[in-house]
């Protein structure tokens, strides 16, 4: 005989079969309510017996008209598995969970996560539209919320008012949702494509490898942890600090966090340093090196970045029509056809000048390239696009050269800094890089040589 505290007991004594002539049938209901509230993982028991009770005006009729509808209600557990890949980007599929056989649930112990599994969620149809809903990164917590949500749905579909203790849960955030909220939010705010690209990247990272469920939940110990996940799972350069990779994911973590009401769990001051390695910029001879075996198109590129300052993304998108040829300057604009906006969305305040014979070489490219409408890119790829392989194609030039020194674009600007901060000042120069704050600037100037010669005329006139 059942407990009286046990869920058919309760079911019993609330003599809610007295309707029924069939034993049979009565002995169905008993057998199903009881596979059902033995996997349910709430154990108080106070809430069975609510359930029961809002079961008691069920009709006949009623129950059999649940298996009809059984694939509306249903809620299915889902995986998010990595694919491993031998070349190219990892990539991710959708595998369902088995939960139960023979519509009863199975035990916990039975229900094993894909290999592979990075997160878990649940799917199913609600007022008409399917859902997915992410679950976290531990199985049996997932397992937990898929108990709760089919028990929080089978309140619904009798027109009952769901437990606090089944909707507690769900108003808390997950680490996933809120990943998924704040990338949806980045897009929506019109960041670039590099920042969201950026952003992605860092919490998709952090989702991944954080065992907490629930945001609330993460702790410092868990940003340590993530910390040792990029070492062991990212691939190092050959030049460039691990540690710098690591600080730019946290700061992107940080304005995740603080977005969710949260501080990061690790102090800055805890995170990571890095070595402090001196800028380089190139010398003229440097320069000339790789411009002795470049093509005309190699070379145009090469005393593009020089001349200018531009980023790699502006002078990939960089047209005819930012060129003042009667007056010899140059300034970067936004390209909303193409998708590109400026760093900061902040055109520079001054216009850059141009020696004058580039700006005669630019009009002898146009004129080989035959191009008759300035609003066209500059240094375009094959289909007319923003060529992203910029850095190759200077590389090429400087291999043939013989140049062996490891080098970014990014070196063509922190040379353009150096040199007009040194003539000119590191306000000016700060104008023409497109800075917002002038620290930043100080990171672009290379250290340079002071000849004696130098120090004698800056201090020619003093005691005279």
């Amino acid at each position: 005989m059942e407990a009286a505290g046990s869920p058919v007991g309760v079911f019993s004594q609330l003599h809610i079969l007295k309707g029924f002539k069939s034993c049979v049938l009565k002995l169905r209901i008993l057998k199903g309510l009881r596979a059902c509230f033995s996997e349910v993982r709430i154990t108080h028991s106070m809430l069975k017996i609510q359930y029961l009770r809002t079961i008691v005006a069920i009709r006949v009729s009623d129950l059999f008209s649940v298996q009809s509808r059984r694939h509306t209600m249903r809620v299915a557990l889902l995986a998010r598995v990595k694919v491993p890949q031998a070349t190219g980007p990892t990539l991710f599929k959708f595998e369902s969970i088995v939960t139960e056989r023979k519509g009863k649930p199975l035990p916990d112990a039975q229900i094993i996560a894909p290999l592979n599994a990075s997160t878990f969620y649940l799917r199913y149809t609600e007022n008409g539209k399917r859902t997915t809903q992410p679950v976290g990164t531990v199985l049996s917590d997932a397992i937990t919320m898929l108990r709760n949500k089919q028990l929080a749905r089978e309140y619904v579909k009798h027109g009952q008012d769901v437990p606090t203790m089944l909707t507690d849960a769900s108003s808390r955030k997950t680490v996933a949702d809120a990943v998924a909220e704040f990338l949806a939010e980045q897009k929506a705010l019109d960041k670039s494509d590099a920042t969201v690209y950026g952003y992605s990247r860092a919490v998709k990272q952090f989702r991944d490898s954080c065992r907490k469920t629930y945001l609330d939940e993460v702790s410092r110990a868990d940003v340590v942890a993530h910390i040792q996940w990029l070492r062991d799972t990212l691939p190092s350069r050959k030049s460039g600090q691990r540690n710098g990779m690591v600080r730019t994911r946290l700061q992107f973590l940080s304005v995740f966090f603080l977005r969710n009401g949260i501080d990061n769990p690790l102090p800055k001051k805890e995170w990571p340093k890095v070595e402090e390695r001196d800028v380089e910029a190139f010398t003229t001879e440097e320069v000339n090196t790789i411009l002795s075996k470049a093509t005309d198109d190699e070379a145009d590129l090469i005393q593009f970045l020089l001349f200018t300052g531009f980023r790699d993304n502006e002078a990939a998108h960089t047209f005819y029509s930012d060129i003042d040829f009667k007056r010899g300057t140059i300034n970067v604009s936004n390209k909303p056809d193409l998708g590109f906006t400026i760093k900061n969305r902040k055109q520079r305040k001054s216009d850059i000048t141009l020696p004058s014979g580039f700006v005669a070489r630019l009009k002898a490219r146009k004129a080989r390239l035959e191009v008759k409408d300035d609003a066209v890119l500059i240094f375009p790829n094959s289909d007319g696009r923003p060529d992203n392989a910029l850095l190759s194609r200077v590389r090429k030039a400087a291999k043939r050269a013989k140049y062996t020194k490891a080098f970014g674009l990014h070196k063509f600007r922190k040379t353009f800094g150096t040199l007009y901060g040194e003539r000119f000042g590191i306000v000016n120069a700060q104008h023409l890089l497109g800075h917002a704050d002038i620290r930043t600037t100080q990171k672009y100037l290379a250290r340079t040589v002071i000849a004696k010669s130098d120090v004698e005329n800056l201090f020619a006139g003093v005691g005279k």
